[in-house]
């Protein structure tokens, strides 16, 4: 016993070696060369698109900045220069104050030119810095007195109100005159000195013309009066850029324009700037997007999809009794009704499903369908029994013992035909042992499963509440033509009659170790020997074809399922009111079922789950929790699904429709040296292809497949497709790095 306590410990050891390095490789989450291929591939086209598109915002947001830049700085001009020219007429109106004051009284030719007017004239001319020369104009406005006697000033344009306006010449078009009307008609023109309204070079407007503004001076009428800085493109036809500030003191206007040109060369020249920050967004963008499509490629992901998409389904992989030869049960296992690719085997998801914790749902989802379908052989048979696999983390749900007595009831599998399998580690860890207690105490029975393999506590395992133990397939593989006698298995044969304990020897896969088995007096075998893992209604009919008695199993090959047709929802319901009710359901006067639109979309011949359960509780006469249960049994049976298959049977506006049974796909026949001729001289194609920087070796193209399956064996376009998807649920076919189906096109496929 000691040494098979020491060998248990160094095997367990080994064990642990390997799955640690596995578990740290794991955690390093290093992404195989195909799966970072895949990625790449998909989504190189979305980054130099977004790129673009991010270049695109960079130069709009750009212009926009530069725009408004200049904006702000222009409406910042024009609101100095006329504040500058309001304080510079506030002085020129004092200063024609004060001359109308000293003016002698208008005569009765109100033009004529005295001595006296002349000299005041002068005067006032003189003293004033702003003023270059003063004149009063009779009210005709042709004949003027100046400082140097009558003449004549030129054509003013006419002037309105008290006010002083400033107007120009029109015979000089670059004099300014402010022009004032008296209260007896006469005009009191004062010519401006050329620099009295120039703008400082000290002010916040660009008087240099290095931002590019040309600013401008206008008159109520909408005339330019002065032109302050000429922009080096000021024939330029549209400018990009206007500002127009209007005094609310005095009659007159500035704008500010901005030439196009000039905008361009204030855009480019801050290009570079945008072209960065447009590059630094696009890599920070195209990271996060990378950690996206990787979160997305990532194996959980797939998985977690997969389970709400309801695609796992329970296969059953048949107990036999080694002594009499006939089936006592099965294991229940879980596969991947993959949409593409057809049954995945295990190997390629539940590693992944452990680790992220996704196994709970996955097994629940399971065991609710397999007890269902189960029930009618189980009820028909009650010597069977079925094992359902269970883990650590369903074990650490405080709700598990509830789930599991609503999943198995007298109306799906009673609990005397249940078996609860758990490994080593699970069964002796110190949180779990508590609830594997009280799963025992409650009626349910516990087998230990892989037995050896794990960190064995044989005083521990003395304790536990065991019904069975499973042998890994590990200790009955090394079996062989000659072995006399293997002492490790050997010891635990003998520790389980010790103990008390029937064993189920898992793996036998020759007759060498049925008979090696069969001579140590094991109680059951389950392996590829008696048969691999079958669908539900395969074991139905596999199960039926072996109530003959014999004495030992036959090969796999000389034993397989049975092929009758598979029936309707009849074939399921054995129950006969469930059955009843169904067919109420279904029929006239039953649930509503019709095209019913949502959100914009069609849902062609459903019904509504809310008023499904209505209609049972009025029909059958049962609660809406009964309602709901019943429902749900309808389900699990494949009689009823969700529209989009992610949904349980639920009391509120979820869309179901009615099924004839869970989906038994029948492939097409295809040529029988289909195989042979793929890999052969005359097959398709292979060559090596390149998409963007990433070269695939050794594929084709699905439009290269499609089309050599057409032109070899003479079938049409649709009949290749459909040999080219059975191919690849037949394994024989993947995509390079997806999951995609077969298609005609330029997507590339390797053979296996």
């Amino acid at each position: 016993m000691d040494s098979l306590h020491e060998t248990l410990i160094q095997t367990d050891s080994l064990a642990e070696q390997r799955l640690s390095v596995w578990q740290r490789l794991r955690r390093m989450r290093v992404f195989p060369p195909a799966q970072r291929e895949r990625l790449v591939e998909l989504h190189r086209g979305r980054v130099v698109a977004l790129a673009v598109a991010l270049q695109m915002v960079a130069l709009a947001l750009l212009a926009a900045g530069v725009w408004v830049g200049k904006r702000t700085a222009a409406e910042a001009s024009a609101h100095a220069a006329v504040a500058f020219v309001d304080e510079r007429l506030d002085d020129l109106e004092a200063t024609l104050e004060q001359v109308r004051r000293r003016l002698p009284e208008a005569s009765g030719e109100h033009a004529a030119c005295t001595e006296a007017l002349t000299q005041e004239l002068l005067r006032a001319s003189l003293d004033s810095l702003l003023v270059q020369r003063l004149w009063l104009v009779a009210a005709d406005g042709v004949q003027a007195c100046g400082p140097q006697g009558a003449g004549s000033i030129g054509e003013l344009p006419p002037v309105t109100g008290t006010r002083p306006a400033l107007v120009s010449l029109r015979s000089i078009a670059t004099e300014l005159v402010l022009v004032q009307r008296l209260p007896d008609g006469r005009l009191l023109a004062a010519k401006l000195d050329p620099r009295a309204l120039a703008l400082p070079a000290d002010g916040p407007w660009d008087t240099t013309g290095d931002r590019g503004e040309s600013i401008s001076l206008h008159s109520s009428d909408k005339r330019t009066l002065r032109l302050w800085d000429a922009p080096g493109e000021q024939g330029a036809p549209m400018p990009s850029l206007r500002v127009h500030v209007v005094s609310e003191r005095h009659d007159h206007a500035v704008s500010v324009q901005l030439g196009g040109r000039v905008f361009m060369s204030r855009l480019l020249g801050y290009a570079p700037l945008a072209a960065g920050a447009a590059a630094l967004i696009t890599l920070l963008v195209c990271g996060w997007v990378w950690q996206q499509a990787l979160a997305r490629s990532r194996l959980s992901r797939r998985i977690e999809r997969a389970l709400r998409k309801r695609q796992f389904e329970p296969f059953v992989q048949p107990i036999v009794d080694m002594a009499t030869g006939r089936c006592v049960g099965g294991e229940v296992l879980m596969r991947w009704a993959h949409p593409e690719r057809g049954i995945l085997a295990p190997g390629e998801f539940i590693d992944e499903a452990e680790r992220t914790g996704l196994i709970v749902g996955m097994s629940t989802l399971v065991m609710q369908r397999a007890a269902h379908r189960l029930a009618p052989l189980a009820q028909a048979h009650p010597e069977l029994y079925f094992s359902f696999n269970i883990t650590a983390g369903q074990l650490r749900r405080p709700q598990f013992a509830a789930e599991l007595a609503d999943i198995f009831n007298a109306d799906t599998l009673p609990r005397p035909q249940v078996l609860l399998e758990l490994t080593e580690r699970e069964a002796l860890d110190p949180l779990t042992q508590r609830t594997v207690r009280a799963l025992h105490a409650a009626g349910w029975r516990i087998a230990i499963d892989d037995f050896g393999t794990g960190q064995s506590s044989l005083a521990a395992l003395e304790r536990m509440p065991i019904d069975r133990l499973k042998i890994d397939r590990a200790f009955v593989s090394a079996v062989g033509e000659q072995t006399a006698r293997r002492p490790v298995l050997d010891a635990i044969i003998g520790l389980a009659r010790d103990l008390g304990v029937r064993l189920v020897a898992e793996g036998v896969e020759t007759q060498v170790q049925w008979d090696y088995l069969a001579q140590r007096r094991v109680a059951s075998a389950q392996g590829y020997l008696v048969s691999r893992p079958l669908a539900l209604d395969a074991f139905g009919r596999w199960f039926e074809a072996q109530l003959a008695p014999f004495n030992a199993p036959a090969g796999p090959l000389n034993r397989t399922p049975g092929t009758g047709k598979v029936q309707g929802p009849e074939a399921l319901l054995h129950d006969e009111r469930l059955l009843g009710i169904w067919r109420a359901m279904v029929s006239a006067g039953g649930v509503d079922i019709r095209d019913r639109l949502f959100h914009l979309r069609l849902y062609r011949r459903c019904f509504v789950g809310r008023e499904a359960v209505d209609w049972l509780v009025r029909h059958a006469q049962v609660s809406r929790a009964e309602a709901l249960r019943l429902g749900r049994r309808l389900v699990a049976l494949g009689c009823l699904q969700h529209v989009l298959d992610e949904h349980d049977f639920e009391d509120g506006e979820f869309f179901y429709a009615v099924t004839s049974g869970p989906a038994n796909e029948t492939l097409e026949p295809v040529a029988a040296d289909l195989r042979e001729a793929l890999h052969g001289p005359h097959g398709p194609l292979q060559a090596d292809h390149s998409r963007g920087l990433l070269q695939h070796r050794r594929c084709l193209r699905g439009s290269d497949l499609v089309g050599w399956l057409s032109a070899r064996y003479e079938v049409p376009h649709a009949t290749a497709l459909r040999w080219g998807a059975q191919l690849m649920k037949q394994g024989r076919l993947r995509h390079v790095f997806d999951d995609r189906p077969v298609s005609d096109s330029r997507d590339l496929f390797r053979l296996t």
